[in-house]
């Protein structure tokens, strides 16, 4: 079903691998009387997770803890990778949060956007959560695959999907939108929700950039428990 980016990953780490929100990171080396960093025995789990070090529960802040602790999405790799960054992670998770439950784009099309995305730019860690995640919203595994295949203009997508997925492509991968794309999908949604859009495709170019470049492990595919998780906080 996945392209052969996918299965590469895949193929390179034993376990899956996937997105939430974000929290702390991990393995601390020690320094020899040569001055050279040597990794204590907890090092090598985690180096086999990511080429970026994870936060450990002991460098997170008392609000990653409490996260880390306490949420489904506290627990994953990502959000272990994405809080070292430390004084950019909480704007960060809330423009994620505000992206998953206070958008104006129906669900089911943001998630199709999203996925087109983790697509074309290969996230793979990403696309394993995601696919749990639209599965949850109802969207067929026929649509997903066809995503996966990039036959973004296939007959079982309604216009207005098309409309999505060959703006996502040409945002995507060219930056601006061509008019006849750009005046097709404005047919459909207002100025605020063409904005989100945009917003929602730049959040996951940036996320799987991070996580591709760690060679981010997948941990555990909990992609529909995070979206819950967040709808419920929300109320």
């Amino acid at each position: 079903m996945m392209a052969g980016h996918h299965n590469r990953k895949m193929t390179n780490y034993p376990r899956a691998r996937y997105v939430a929100l974000f929290v702390a990171l991990g393995l601390v080396g020690i320094v020899n009387a040569g001055g050279k960093a040597m990794a204590e025995d907890s090092r090598a789990p985690d180096a086999a997770k990511s080429r970026i070090k994870l936060l450990e529960e002991h460098e997170m802040t008392p609000e990653q803890l409490d996260n880390y602790r306490n949420t489904a999405s506290g627990k994953l790799n990502l959000s272990r990778l994405l809080g070292q960054a430390r004084t950019m992670q909480p704007g960060l998770q809330a423009m994620v949060s505000a992206m998953m439950t206070d958008i104006t784009i129906p669900p089911d099309e943001r998630e199709i956007v999203i996925l087109a995305v983790l697509q074309l730019d290969r996230g793979a860690y990403e696309w394993a959560q995601h696919q749990q995640v639209a599965a949850e919203m109802g969207i067929t595994k026929a649509k997903v695959d066809a995503i996966a295949a990039e036959r973004f203009s296939d007959p079982m997508f309604n216009h207005r999907e098309r409309a999505l997925l060959a703006f996502t492509r040409q945002v995507v991968k060219f930056v601006r939108v061509d008019d006849v794309v750009f005046n097709e999908l404005s047919s459909f949604y207002d100025d605020r929700q063409l904005v989100e859009l945009i917003e929602v495709i730049g959040i996951y170019m940036m996320i799987l950039r991070v996580s591709e470049v760690a060679e981010l492990e997948v941990d555990a595919v909990h992609g529909a428990d995070v979206w819950k998780e967040a709808a419920r906080q929300a109320k």
